[in-house]
């Protein structure tokens, strides 16, 4: 019966949902019932069965409650009670629906089952338990549906949460980990930097915005030697910006131009230089084609619908950057750049302005082929359309002051005019005439000229004077920029005229006529071959420019000499000319006028270098370091007398004053135009500079500098000792962390040997225990080799009376280790005798420590009384009189009983004194002697102490003298002690 139960209730499972619950929740309790079941009948196996409901149903008691009553009592987890009732309710209403359905037979008919049996009683208890629960469960049942739909829209939205939280977690850790791999960019692993540039093509192609900061720094690798890394990065901004999904032709190349003016939207100046090597490289490689450059045309123009100002200007920018492969894309266009970028739109707009000056200095890049002769030059008549409109721009918006790019476009103007003009010092001649007509007209500028020298009142601050300090700003401005570019215009271009005209004529002269004399040709053709010629030739070339430079620029009767006197004055009056943008321009101008002569340069260098130290302006002190800069590759004679002042603007308080003097010192340094001398420790001191920018830029100097041989090598002794000097200022932990670096750089063990020799000499010189500790911390820095061991042990009188300061000790003590760990055989002997000199030496100087401070305390003592004694003597009589000697009195060195006070006789006059015994502990430095006046009883301490100390073997032990010194009419005993902390 029971399998048929289960068949049962496994048939209606498979079709009924709700008896499928009321199954699954009936099987645990059917375990549980089945052994309530059991004990019941093992009960009335004990008993005699009585008969009726035994009182367990009342009366008044339904069929219904006592069902009621069953569930409960199941639901309360008392299971024989339920069994005990359930039969009860089977005797007393035996033929409710519950019982009737459970009377039938089994299957095979045989015989009549017993009603209270275990498995009719589980029956009967499924019955009740199941009529009880459908109920419930049906009307569950038809609320699923609804419930269902709730239920999955949860589980959709706690789907989506889920996902979100994921989303943003990764793009957390995303977030942290690119400024990770940015660095990895820089590692010397190729694998490294290629790994990190794919990371950053898939990060952007999934539409990561952070990935951009990867796309840029990617940049700068275009310069890379190394061919692998230089393709990756061309391959993969071919793939992100060149490679659109578009099919028509037109639009895949407006996709290209607004994907590069993208990369060209908030690019610094290092990205854009980058960034124009790569343009060079595409168009090299024809990735850039005609329709991408035509679209390029056209959105400069406006052409193409809803382009802007920005966009127009990107498009000119990546122009600038193709032209620098081809310049014929360019030249070809040369009346569209100054219609566009000169006419209506420049007026308003001087940044497109000064970037189509920028292109136009494309033009006439053409490099000569080795071995031919140079091209003519692209010049253009100084009347064309071109410097007519450059002009115009320049003069007419001179005096608005809300132009804030005047001085810029009239910087890459005047380029354009000395570049492309056939005359360009007519036409900048007459721009600067133009101006200071301006000033003229409102009555200012003689003014100006006449009481610069005397009147030194600050200006009032009015209208007029306002427009007076705005175009007197702006006319020094273009005064020094168009003495530099005409000086540049003499060395270059008319040199090279000079030498291309002369390689013409000798092109000529190789194919001789006929009717030339041959010995002529003989005669010539030696002097072509051994080049004299030649050589004379372009000797008298370059020394005809180099004196147009010195004489006829900017100085002499000229324009530009006219303002040099000018450009002085307003340097040497920042009282009167307190303008900050009047005088940087001032200090610019004067600083290109100074490049061009030596002349100039020489008369005003004192001033220049008062105002990069004594300014306070910090972007003239850090304009000026720059100018010195480009003075000292000018001449070097002139500036390498002040090159001390340079190395002082190290210590500026302003950061980019440092971090230029910092860039400007290394390029001196390493392209050789700078003697490395003592000052480098400046640079030195960089490296723990608060400014993480300066602290790199100086490690990347020494860095560079440790390529240049035993540069690092040479400098270290002279870095050593201004460093560790009391007066430069360098606390001692960045004293050691400067010095770990340098001494990473020292890996060749002769210079180590060489390194512990001198180290060890200069604890000779040193004053203080601060320099001590500096010594012995930059001797554990080296690595020892058995002859670096020997030099240590040779020079060791030089420090060994420093072995009692601990740390001192302690470093010694970490050479013998840091040795110990990988030494040969042959170096344990000398280490260890080595070592137990070291230790002999720190403990006798702590006993030497402890006499001379007992010492001291004794000669305080005799101090304090011998006053004491001289207030209360006598008056009228000389100290030494009428004194008789005291008895002497022993006093050992180890008691801790004071010096009690005896007069010292006076010697007579004109006698011969015994030398005083002197002690004093050998040392190889002069160090500061301590002066003590002692009596006899002293004496005889100082006898004893001599006495214990010549006992001693050691080289350290204290030595007699027969010195002496005069001090007025009284000798003293001296006791001289090495200085010990």
């Amino acid at each position: 019966m029971a399998g048929g139960d289960e068949e049962m209730e496994t048939d209606s499972s498979q079709t009924d949902p709700v008896t499928k619950k009321i199954d699954e929740e009936w099987k645990p309790l059917k375990t549980k019932l089945r052994r309530a079941i059991k004990t019941l009948h093992d009960k009335e196996d004990d008993e005699e069965e009585e008969g009726g409901n035994n009182g367990k149903i009342p009366e008044n008691e339904t069929s219904e409650s006592v069902i009621k009553q069953i569930n409960d009592l199941i639901t309360e987890e008392k299971y024989e009670d339920a069994v005990t009732l359930t039969w009860a309710l089977l005797d007393v209403f035996p033929q409710i629906p519950v019982f009737v359905g459970g009377n039938s037979q089994d299957e095979e008919g045989e015989e009549e089952p017993d009603l209270k049996s275990l498995e009719k009683t589980l029956e009967y208890l499924y019955k009740i338990f199941s009529e009880s629960q459908k109920p419930n469960l049906v009307l569950s049942e038809q609320q699923q549906p609804a419930d269902d739909l709730v239920v999955n829209e949860i589980s959709k939205q706690q789907i989506v949460v889920q996902y979100l939280k994921d989303s943003l977690l990764f793009a957390t850790q995303i977030q942290k980990a690119v400024p990770m791999i940015c660095q990895l960019l820089g590692s010397k692993s190729i694998t490294d930097v290629l790994e990190a540039v794919e990371f950053f093509i898939t990060g952007f192609e999934f539409g990561l915005g952070i990935m951009m900061m990867g796309i840029r720094r990617m940049l700068p690798l275009i310069w890379s030697r190394e061919s692998g890394i230089k393709e990756a990065v061309v391959g993969a901004y071919k793939r992100l910006y060149l490679s659109p999904a578009d099919s028509n032709q037109r639009s895949k190349s407006l996709t290209i131009v607004k994907n590069l003016s993208a990369l060209v939207d908030g690019a610094t100046m290092g990205d854009l230089t980058s960034l124009e090597g790569l343009i060079v490289e595409f168009v090299k490689s024809e990735e850039l084609d005609q329709s991408v450059i035509q679209m390029l045309w056209e959105r400069f123009t406006m052409k193409v619908p809803n382009t802007t100002q920005q966009d127009s200007r990107a498009a000119l920018m990546l122009l600038s950057m193709a032209a620098g492969a081809n310049a014929k894309i360019v030249q070809s266009n040369v009346e569209i750049l100054v219609k566009e970028g000169l006419g209506s739109r420049a007026t308003k707009d001087f940044i497109l302005a000064k970037d189509t000056c920028i292109t136009l200095l494309k033009l006439g890049l053409d490099k000569k082929a080795k071995g031919a002769v140079a091209k003519k030059p692209y010049r253009l008549p100084e009347d064309h359309e071109m410097f007519t409109r450059l002009s115009e721009l320049l003069i007419d918006n001179v005096a608005d002051e809300k132009n804030n790019h005047w001085i810029a476009l009239a910087e890459q103007a005047v380029k354009v005019i000395y570049k492309l003009s056939e005359h360009p010092d007519v036409i900048c001649g007459n721009i600067i005439k133009a101006i200071a007509d301006k000033l003229i007209q409102i009555g200012k500028l003689e003014t100006t000229i006449l009481s610069a020298a005397g009147d030194s009142q600050p200006m009032e601050d009015t209208s007029s004077t306002t427009e007076v300090t705005i175009l007197l700003t702006r006319l020094v401005s273009i005064a020094g920029s168009i003495a530099f570019s005409q000086m540049i215009h003499v060395d270059n271009s008319v040199l090279g005229e000079l030498k291309r005209r002369r390689a013409v004529q000798e092109e000529k002269k190789k194919k001789p006529s006929k009717k030339q004399d041959k010995s002529r040709i003989e005669s010539e053709a030696i002097e072509d071959e051994l080049g004299l010629a030649g050589a004379a030739a372009e000797d008298a070339e370059v020394e005809y420019i180099r004196r147009i430079c010195e004489q006829e620029i900017v100085t002499g009767n000229n324009l530009l000499g006219i303002l040099g006197p000018l450009l002085v004055t307003i340097c040497q009056n920042q009282t009167k000319y307190s303008s900050p943008q009047l005088r940087t321009a001032a200090t610019m101008a004067m600083s290109k006028f100074m490049m061009v002569s030596s002349t100039f340069c020489e008369d005003n260098l004192q001033l220049l270098f008062t105002i990069l130290e004594k300014s306070s302006n910090p972007v003239i002190r850090a304009n000026t370091i720059i100018a010195l800069g480009d003075l000292t590759f000018r001449f070097p004679n002139l500036i390498e007398p002040w090159t001390a002042h340079i190395y002082g603007r190290l210590r500026d308080t302003s950061t980019h004053v440092r971090k230029n003097t910092m860039q400007i010192l290394t390029h001196l340094i390493l392209n050789d135009m700078v003697k490395v001398k003592g000052q480098i420790s400046e640079m030195a001191m960089c490296i723990v500079d608060d400014d993480e920018r300066i602290s790199g830029l100086a490690k990347l100097f020494f860095s560079e500098l440790s390529k240049k041989g035993n540069a690092v090598y040479n400098i270290m002794p002279d870095v050593i000792s201004r460093l560790s000097d009391p007066d430069i200022g360098v606390d001692e932990e960045n004293f050691r962390t400067i010095m770990k670096y340098l001494f990473s750089f020292i890996q060749k063990d002769k210079q180590c040997e060489s390194l512990v020799e001198k180290l060890c000499h200069r604890f000779r010189a040193t004053t203080t225990d601060r320099q001590w500790r500096d010594l012995s911390f930059c001797l554990s820095m080296l690595s020892y080799s058995i002859k670096g061991l020997r030099k240590l042990q040779e020079n060791f009188t030089c420090f060994g009376d420093k072995l009692a300061d601990d740390d001192v000790y302690g470093m010694f003590c970490q050479i013998m280790s840091k040795s110990k760990s990988f030494a040969k055989p042959e170096m344990k002997a000398l280490l260890d005798e080595l070592e137990q000199r070291i230790e002999l030496c720190h403990q006798k100087g702590l006993e030497e420590e402890e006499i001379a401070h007992k010492a001291s305390q004794a000669s305080d003592q005799a101090a304090d009384t011998q006053k004491l004694k001289k207030k209360g003597g006598k008056t009228g009589k000389t100290p030494a009189k009428g004194l008789k000697k005291s008895k002497r009195r022993q006093v050992d060195s180890d008691s801790d009983e004071e010096f009690k006070e005896n007069r010292t006789p006076a010697p007579r006059r004109g006698a011969r004194q015994k030398p005083q015994p002197k002690l004093s502990f050998s040392s190889d430095e002069e160090s500061d002697i301590e002066m003590f006046d002692m009596d006899k009883s002293s004496q005889e301490t100082n006898s004893q102490v001599e006495a214990e100390s010549e006992e001693s073997d050691d080289p350290l032990s204290p030595k007699k003298t027969n010195n002496r010194r005069r001090t007025g009419k009284r000798h003293l005993h001296k006791l001289s002690l090495s200085p010990v902390k």
